[in-house]
Parts: C-alpha cells; structure tokens; sequence
C-alpha cells in the first residue's frame, strides 16, 4: 500500500489530534477529515497521563500555547480515596522514587511492618516524593532551585484539560492544510478485496488511500463496515456505566487540586478533575449493581457531601461503556484511533494516554518508508496496540484486586468473585509482558519480601496495605542479622517533611500558579482580579 491520501472519519479530539499529527510529521499525504453535524462528540478524555508529553514534545508545543485555551491546569498525581478503608487515601505521583534519603524501598515496609502505630499505608508515596506534600496542600513550584527533592516540574507533571477545545487548537494550529467537509457517510461500500473503497456522504463520494476510523464507540468503519471481531474485558471489569456532570468552583484555591480524584462508592468510583474554570466529575458504576437511577441519587450523595446545592443543580449525563478492542485496530486499508479502536475504564487516565500513542504508531509506520505500507507494519501496529490495551486492562484489574472494601455485594464482588488475569502486567512497560506477571508479583510478596521498585503496582500495592515484609518476616530477619532500627529511616522522613515544608508555606496555591502564569487576563476581564 503506497499512502499518498489520508481520510479521517470523524472530528473531536482523536479526529484532530490525528489531522495534526499528520500533517506535521507527512506533509506530502493528503488529509481529509469528514465529520458529521448529526454526530454529538462524547465529552470524554480530560485527564492525561505522563506520557502526554511525549505528544506534546514530538508536536512541539509548550504549555503557554494552548493550556490558557484549552482550560487546562496540571496534574501531578492520582489519589485515591477510599479504596482500602473509608477515610483513607493514598497517592499515585508522577516521576521516579527518590532514594536520596534511603536505601530502596525495603527501608520503608520495614519501618512499617515494625512501627505500624506511627506509619500509614499513605505515606509510602511521600516517603519517596516528596513532592505529596506539596500536593496535599495544594500548592505548586516549578522548583527551579530544587527546593523539593526528587520533584522535576518539566516530566513530573501532566494536564486537565478540555479535551474538545484541545481538539479545536490544534485544528486551528496545525491544520491549514487539512481539507474539512461537513457531511454525513451514509454508505461505505467496499472493494473485491473486502477493503473500503470509498465512503459516500449527503454531499460527495470520498476516497482515499487509507480511511481513519474516529468515530467513537460507533466506529463505522472498523466495527460497523469490516465488523472486526471485538474483544470486550467484562470478565474482570465490571463498570460498564458512567454518570457525569460539570460543576462550578465554590472556592477555586482549595478545589483546584493538581491531582486526579478517584473516589471509591458504593458500587464503583466517582473521578473528579479540576479545570481552570469548572470541575469534572462523574461516577464509573456497574449496571449489575445499580440502575441508572440508583447511581444517579449515589453520585448526587457524594457531591452533597462538599457542597449541597451543587449536587442538586447539577446537570448529569448517563453514558454506556464498552470496554475492550477490536482484535485489529488497522485491518486492511481502515486503521481505528481513539474510542473507535478501543476504550477501557478511566480509571488511571488511558483513553487520551490510548488514542495519541495509537497516532504516533501510525506516524511511524507511515514515515519509515514515506507512506509506503507493508503488511509487516499493519502487523507492527495492531501488535503496538493490543501490547498497550493489555497492559492497561491488567495495570486496572490489579486496583480491583487489591482493594480493601468489602462492605458492598459489588466490592465483595471485584475483590473476590473476579477471576483476574495470571499476568499482571504494567501499562508503563507494554513491551515487557511478564514484567508484573502474578509469578513475580507472588515471588515478590512471599519470598523476595520486596516489590520491583520501577513498576507502577507498587503504589497500588503499598497504598493498599499491602507489605512485603509481614511480621513473621521481620521477627526471622531480626534474628538472622539483628535487630532493625527504625529510628534513622524515622528521623529522616520527619527532617525532610519539615525542610520541605519552609519551601511548601511560600509556594503560591496551584490557582494562584496558574492564573500568574496562563490565565490573568482572562482573570482581570471576568473580574476575580482587579488591575491595581
């Protein structure tokens, strides 16, 4: 296959992304995007994952480009609440650990194990970033001077944001050369191959020499046209609705946090994510456990719980979800991006994270040999992509697996009931299949007392109350090699968190840090701040 004309199905954010993507990386492809008045686009995708930099690097745009229009704010963490016991929550930051004041990890799940009345499942994250107490207080630095350990601003941060204006910059920003047609496909006939031959609209009849299916969970042309066999994850994940509403602020310094909320409920889990100028929240539930009904009057309770009239103005959605892949996601000359290939819960911010790697795997593919298409990258690609998507259903299910709630038929559920996959696997490695197999993991757990200090489990892990080193492990060491001393691996914790915490008390609010350095005008005009 020689590619000299692209055609994009579809508008939204993965329409666009792709348009931009493409046009920077192969400006000698014709690129075309269809997208239909008839379609709504699901508000979906408004937080992003570390690996969004990448994009944003191979695109080369910085934060004073589009964040002011896209409404954007930072994101340094994931929390999650009340996943292990009500009250409790633990952090997922962003970065490498810091073992500047310690010897790996095993110095912490020993003090641990050995002082459990002064530790806290939640300060395995801080103990090597420091960076959580800054983010539990809501302020944020570009630490310049290195003012808190371990924290590099430029890699360890990654966004909220609007997903759909995102969309509308780049289309605004990239894509001039990009010719954009209105219009609905109503047939999609196909060639004696059992390729698409062209898509024929209200309006014309478009071909081109491959077709980019962006059309969500419809997905027209890989799903409806090809009918791509689909591989749903129901087995182990069992959220299959949403509800969803935008909020307004009621005060923007203490509730535009720099982390994503995950806050476990009675039958799933409600997200919160903190634009600059509203919040995104909505509740990810099982229909086994609860009608929509039900979940709706869940989630009103949860909002009421911060602030009453918010929870009963605000406007909720409902959204079905269909978790899973197309075996393929590009099958002959159609290849799927974003939703259309396939989506898996939000849980840990994937379905951006999914649809820009998927971009830079086609990019790839299609610059190598400047466009020309062998069947050995269409295998490439699709092997890229189901790598990736295993990952993040195994990363996910292990959330499950490891809560510790069981004080609902649902948590008893998908803590019990579940058959979770033999091979745990990490997102942030895909190529690595057995990098977090169950063998490891029980090897780790068990025998090694340890946890692999690369992978992302281990947060899930420790947050979760799980430690290596079990009591009877520690009275065996004890008397093997002496006894342990807690108190230097103590001490130091206590000295850093105070050093760091001179540098916390004149750190500006992150509101305070974004508007000085994106949004002051739009501040000044709308009233919030006054010249002078």
């Amino acid at each position: 296959m020689d590619v000299k004309s692209v055609c994009i199905v579809g508008g939204g954010s993965a329409g666009w992304m792709t348009a931009a993507t493409l046009c920077k990386f192969t400006p000698n492809i014709k690129v075309t995007l269809i997208e239909s008045s008839e379609v709504g686009v699901i508000g979906v995708g408004e937080s992003t994952l570390g690996h969004f930099n990448n994009f944003l690097r191979a695109m080369e745009i910085k934060d004073e480009d589009w964040m002011a229009e896209c409404n954007a704010t930072y994101k340094t963490s994931i929390k999650f609440t009340d996943w292990n016991k009500a009250g409790e929550a633990f952090h997922y930051p962003f970065g490498a650990l810091d073992f500047s004041e310690s010897r790996g990890t095993s110095d912490w799940f020993n003090w641990a194990v050995r002082d459990s009345e002064n530790t806290k499942a939640s300060d395995f994250a801080e103990f090597f970033h420091p960076s959580v107490s800054m983010i539990n207080q809501n302020k944020l630095t570009k630490n310049t001077y290195g003012e808190v350990p371990g924290f590099d601003f430029s890699n360890d941060t990654a966004y909220h944001m609007d997903a759909s204006l995102f969309g509308k910059f780049l289309k605004k920003t990239f894509c001039d050369n990009v010719t954009h047609i209105q219009d609905h496909i109503s047939n999609i006939p196909l060639d004696s191959d059992g390729a698409v031959d062209s898509l024929v609209g209200k309006s014309s009849t478009y071909k081109a020499d491959l077709y980019i299916d962006c059309t969500g969970f419809a997905s027209i042309l890989l799903d409806k046209t090809l009918h791509v066999p689909f591989n749903n994850f129901n087995d182990v994940l069992l959220n299959d609705r949403a509800c969803a509403a935008q909020i307004p602020y009621v005060d923007k310094n203490t509730e535009m946090e720099s982390f994503t909320n995950c806050t476990a409920i009675e039958n799933g889990w409600v997200w919160n994510i903190p634009l600059y100028t509203r919040i995104g929240t909505g509740y990810v539930y099982s229909s086994k456990y609860a009608t929509e009904e039900e979940a709706e009057d869940q989630f009103r309770a949860h909002l009421a719980k911060t602030d009453l009239k918010r929870a009963k103005e605000a406007e909720v959605s409902h959204l079905k979800i269909r978790h899973g892949i197309h075996e393929k996601s590009w099958v002959k000359n159609v290849v799927g991006i974003g939703l259309a290939s396939g989506f898996i819960e939000p849980l840990e911010s994937t379905g951006l994270m999914l649809t820009h790697e998927n971009i830079l795997f086609l990019v790839r593919a299609l610059t190598r040999r400047n466009g020309q298409i062998n069947k050995i990258d269409i295998d490439c690609f699709n092997d890229s992509v189901n790598t990736t998507m295993e990952g993040f259903r195994q990363f996910i299910s292990q959330h499950y697996a490891f809560a510790g709630r069981n004080d609902t038929p649902y948590w008893k559920d998908v803590t019990n009931k579940v058959t979770y996959s033999q091979e745990f696997q990490d997102f942030s490695l895909p190529n690595n299949p057995t990098f977090d197999s169950l063998k490891a993991a029980s090897y780790n757990l068990n025998i090694n007392n340890g946890l692999d200090e690369s992978s992302g489990l281990i947060y899930i892990l420790a947050g979760q109350g799980y430690n290596p080193v079990t009591a009877i492990d520690a009275k065996m060491n004890d008397t093997k090699f002496g006894a342990f001393d807690c108190t230097p691996i103590k001490d130091t914790f206590a000295e850093r968190k105070k050093d760091v915490q001179e540098f916390i008390d004149l750190m500006p609010t992150h509101y305070e840090f974004l508007t000085y350095e994106f949004y002051l005008n739009k501040e000044v005009q709308t009233g919030e701040i006054h010249n002078g």
